[in-house]
């Protein structure tokens, strides 16, 4: 189960994010985007590649599609609530 925050202010959940090693791609008043890059083992790759020859087309492919996460943090100024929405 994921955890759930609730932040009262954009800047605290921009700061939980990075703490939490997001990047900020954008940064206005009310409206914050993160991103966070998945990460690739390329010491398993690597062993893996040297054992069998082969994975390293395998290894070639997933790092070249490895995607990141993006979060849009925004202030709802009306009732006074900070939204997050995943986007890809």
């Amino acid at each position: 189960m994921k955890e759930r925050f609730i932040y009262k202010t954009v800047k605290e959940a921009k700061v939980d994010y990075v703490l939490k090693g997001w990047s900020i791609e954008l940064d206005q008043e009310d409206t914050v985007v993160v991103s966070k890059q998945k990460k690739i083992s390329h010491i398993l790759h690597a062993i893996l590649t040297l054992a069998t020859g082969l994975w390293g087309i395998v290894w070639i492919v997933i790092f070249l599609t490895k995607s990141s996460e993006r979060h849009i943090i925004t202030f709802d100024k009306e009732t006074k609530v900070v939204n997050i929405q995943a986007y890809d």
